[in-house]
C-alpha cells in the first residue's frame, strides 16, 4: 500500500507544481529572474522534477512509517514542518548567491505545497 501512496503522493505533487508554475504570472516572474541552464532540455527539466518528488514522496514515507505516524493530517503536518529544510536552501541562495527573493519566495511556496500534498497523500496510505 505504501507504494501506491509514493506513487500517488509523486504524480499528484508534480501536477501542483506544475499548475503553479504555469499561472501567468508566476511563469513570467521566474522567467525574468532566472538563467535556464544552457543544453539542459526540457524532458530532463521535467524529469527532474518528478524524480526530486518522487525522493520526497519516499522520505516522507519512510520517517512516517519509522515513527509510527497515521493519517492525512499528520502527513501534512509533517510536510509542511520538512519546508524548513528549502527554506534553508532558499535563504542561502538568496544571501549568498543573489537569488531574486521574489523568485526564492515562489520555489518555497512549491516545496511547500509539494511537502504538505505529499505529506497528507502519503498519510491516507500509512
Amino acid at each position: 500500500m505504501i507504494v501506491l501512496g509514493i506513487a500517488i503522493a509523486t504524480v499528484t505533487s508534480f501536477i501542483a507544481s506544475a499548475a503553479l508554475y504555469a499561472v501567468p504570472q508566476v511563469s513570467g516572474l521566474v522567467t525574468r529572474n532566472s538563467t535556464p541552464r544552457p543544453g539542459l532540455s526540457p524532458a530532463v527539466q521535467i524529469g527532474s522534477v518528478a524524480l526530486r518528488s518522487l525522493i520526497a514522496s519516499c522520505l516522507v514515507a519512510g520517517l512516517m512509517a519509522a515513527a509510527d505516524w497515521h493519517g492525512a493530517a499528520t502527513g501534512a503536518l509533517l510536510g509542511l514542518a520538512l519546508s524548513a529544510l528549502p527554506l534553508i536552501l532558499l535563504m542561502g541562495g538568496v544571501v549568498h548567491e543573489n537569488t531574486a527573493l521574489p523568485t526564492a519566495g515562489v520555489h518555497l511556496l512549491d516545496w511547500v505545497l509539494k511537502l504538505t500534498i505529499i505529506g497528507t497523500v502519503i498519510g491516507l496510505f500509512i
